[in-house]
Formats: C-alpha cells, structure tokens, sequence
C-alpha cells in the first residue's frame, strides 16, 4: 500500500487502496435533547460546595443511554477513531414551507453544537463504543433542521 502527502503534511492512502476498517454506523430515532454538558448547579456541602448536574442534564443523560444501549458493541472500537455525528431536529413552527422543502436546513441557533456533543461522547465512552475520548482523532458534527429528527453517528477505527 502507497501513501501520498496530503493537505498539511498529513499521508492520504490513494483511492485505489482499500482498508478494511471496523466501525459502527447506526442511527437514534429521537427530538435529540438540547441540554448542553454545561446545565450545572451548585450544590452545597456544609462548607463545601461542589458542581452537580441539573435534572435536565441526567434526563438528556439517561435518554440517551437509553437509546444507545441496543447498539451497544461487545468491544470498543479500537485505536484512533474517527466520529461522525449528525444532529436533526424537527422544524419549527416558523419555518416557511420554502425551508421545509429543502428537506434539510443548517441549524445555526442554539444548543452550541460542541456542548451538545460532549455529553453524547461521555455517554459512548460510558457505554464502551469508544475506549476514551481522547482516541477520537477525526470529528465531524452537523446540525440540522429537517423532516426526521434523529442522531445518525459513525464510529471508524483509523488504526
């Protein structure tokens, strides 16, 4: 197998060479949640005070193990990995039907869309997708308006 320098140095197999790469690719049927990893309170301790998450942070947690659990792999998927996550959620009342018709709109308004994906990726490395977040070496987040709101997430190992 012949590698090529791509863009910034970075070595690019050429088309003609295939890998065969382990992975997952599976899609949640949902209103994805809009809570952020940053919905915290403060909770006090006698004198001390610690961070908790608030009631709408576990409630988007727990849904969403609750969805990925039936996907769950008997092994993580090994070495560097590359995750491809897209979010859709349903239209909005004022949404023209010239939207609508695209099929598919790019959602610029809230949640911030990184927040959003730090407690789905908390949630696969909890559930043993991803061995850790720190292998995730390629991520590519989309977000969206569109007629059937759902996650769609890729998971491909690099080694």
């Amino acid at each position: 197998m012949t590698l090529c320098d791509g863009p910034l140095g970075v070595p690019l197999l050429r088309s003609k060479d295939v890998l065969p790469l382990a992975g997952l690719r599976f899609r949640l049927s949902c209103i994805p949640p809009t809570t952020t990893h940053h919905a915290k309170r403060i909770v006090r301790l006698g004198r001390f005070s610690r961070l908790a998450d608030k009631p709408e942070l576990v409630g988007a947690k727990q849904t969403l193990e609750a969805l990925l659990l039936p996907f769950q792999p008997a092994s993580p998927v090994p070495g560097p990995v590359a995750l491809t996550v897209h979010w859709t959620w349903p239209w909005l009342k004022g949404h023209s039907k010239r939207d609508r018709a695209l099929g598919l709109k790019l959602h610029t308004s809230k949640p911030d869309l990184t927040n959003v994906m730090k407690t789905l990726e908390d949630r696969l490395v909890r559930l043993r997708f991803i061995e850790d977040d720190r292998s995730v070496a390629r991520l590519s987040l989309t977000k969206h308006w569109g007629d059937v709101p759902g996650i769609a997430i890729e998971i491909v190992s690099l080694a």
